[in-house]
């Protein structure tokens, strides 16, 4: 291969390496601002949802002892009939 055919080559691939380069910054940038906007948005949408001081709808309601066991057989067949 010629010297001017390899230093064309050299050229064109140091050039797209930098497009390359630059395309993925811009994607990166594009998503961390994707990010953001996302998380702007849940967080007021959170902010305005949350209850009412006395208010109890939305809550998890934790009882204050474990459930005492069922009647019936102690073992148990997932999906049996």
């Amino acid at each position: 291969m010629p010297a001017d055919n390899l230093r064309s080559a050299v050229a064109q691939r140091d050039e797209g390496v930098r497009k390359l380069r630059r395309v993925t910054w811009r994607i990166g940038a594009a998503g961390v601002i994707g990010s953001a906007v996302i998380a702007v948005t849940l967080g007021h949408h959170a902010e305005a949802a949350t209850a009412r001081p006395g208010s109890t709808s939305g809550t998890i309601a934790v009882p204050n002892q474990a459930p005492a066991p069922g009647p019936g057989a102690a073992q148990v067949t997932s999906g049996g009939s």
